[in-house]
């Protein structure tokens, strides 16, 4: 599971907990990836991409067909590369 804690007195920056079997896959992401950062960016694009897609409609559409065009600029590697890659862990 992972635990997301906001802390006001460093209000730039949020901690991120993982444990179990969220954590193994949260470092094997990190490790594919080259960065922690790169990792971030990706779990939280592919969230958005999952809200977008279970909104529906045509503005939501469009949104999720650029946040796949630009995934790789962001992440280094594609979406569908990503989602292969997520699979196989």
């Amino acid at each position: 599971m992972l635990d997301v804690s906001y802390r006001s007195e460093k209000p730039d920056s949020v901690l991120i907990y993982a444990d179990g079997s969220d954590a193994r896959v949260l470092r094997k992401l990190i490790s594919s990836l080259g960065s922690e950062e790169k990792a971030q960016i990706a779990l939280i694009l592919t969230g958005f991409l999952s809200k977008l897609e279970k909104k529906g409609g045509f503005a939501s559409a469009m949104r999720a067909t650029k946040v796949k065009e630009n995934f790789e600029e962001l992440v280094g590697i594609s979406f569908e590369e990503f989602l292969k890659m997520a699979e196989s862990f």
